[in-house]
Formats: structure tokens, sequence, C-alpha cells
């Protein structure tokens, strides 16, 4: 069996060899490795040659991280507050178990095309939320949630642009 033999500073993937680290248990040479994040690392020589370890585990992560995230709102596992609101839009009009389904959807309220299947386009159009205090609005409250009926306002703003509710008066009996 041939020992492999490595100098420091060769690269492999995302690792730098900085020095032998002796042999394991099993007979494999081992080797002291900095990854590009900055870790140290001890890996079998036949790992790193074969490719089959490319970094200490930060290459998982980011990849992992990549696949959930499409438009840079979901890095840590939390939805940002553009995210849940674009979701939200979708429930209130779609589904018809939603708390609120019968002042949205069941009104007949819809979610443009542009926005339906695409938060990024959601958020190129409506932007950042500029504040914790601000929520989306419509403008036209019998309006589609659209570009152009859509806003952020604070709650404050947004309770004086309610739909008019109509009161009836009870009979006298």
């Amino acid at each position: 069996m041939q020992r492999l033999e490595f100098k420091p500073g060769q690269r492999f993937n995302r690792y730098t060899v900085i020095g032998s680290a002796g042999v394991s248990a099993h007979g494999k040479t081992q080797w002291l490795c900095r990854c590009d994040c900055g870790n140290e690392s001890i890996v079998a020589g036949g790992s790193l040659h074969n490719g089959h370890q490319k970094s200490c585990g930060c290459l998982k992560v980011e990849v992992a991280r990549a696949r959930m995230t499409t438009h840079g709102h979901h890095p840590t596992g939390k939805q940002t507050p553009e995210y849940t609101a674009w979701c939200n839009i979708k429930i209130r009009c779609y589904n018809p178990e939603a708390e609120n389904y019968e002042y949205y959807g069941g009104r007949g309220i819809r979610v443009c095309d542009r926005w339906l299947n695409s938060f990024e386009n959601f958020l190129s159009d409506m932007g950042e939320r500029p504040s914790r205090k601000h929520t989306i609005d419509r403008k036209e409250n019998n309006g589609n949630y659209e570009p152009s009926n859509c806003r952020w306002i604070t709650m404050l703003e947004q309770c004086a642009n309610r739909r008019k509710r109509r009161w009836h008066k009870k009979p006298k009996g």
C-alpha cells in the first residue's frame, strides 16, 4: 500500500495542508489541514486525495443554506417579515380554511400573477419593509394584491383605511 505524501501549502478543495499529523490507529496517514473558513482539522490522506472530504463541514452548511434560500430572505432558517407578508397574502386569498379568508379570497380578492408564485417579484416591487411598525396594505380595499395597489404602511395608517362596516340596528322588541 502506497503512502500518500503531501507538502505544506498543497490544496485539496477547501483544505490547505499544514503538515503531517501522524498515522491513525488503522494505519492511515493523517494530515493537519486548514479549511478556507479558518478551522483546522486532521484529515486522512486518502480522503484528501480522492476528494471525499472537501471541507471541515462548512461547505455542507453553505450548500444546504443555498438550497433553502433562493431570494436571500431565509438565510438563518427564520423567515423575514417580507417573506411572511407574501405568504400571508396568499393564504388569505386562496385558503378557505384561513381565519380571515371570508374578507379576502371569499370576497374575490386575488394576488396578481406576477407575485403569486414569485417572492422575488414581490420583493422587487414592494422593497423591504421600512420598519417593524409597517405592514402590507391595499390602497383600494376591494382591489387585488398587486404592485399598483399595495404599499407598506403603519398599523395606525392602516386602521384609517378599513372597509366601512354597515351597522344594523336591532329591532326593538
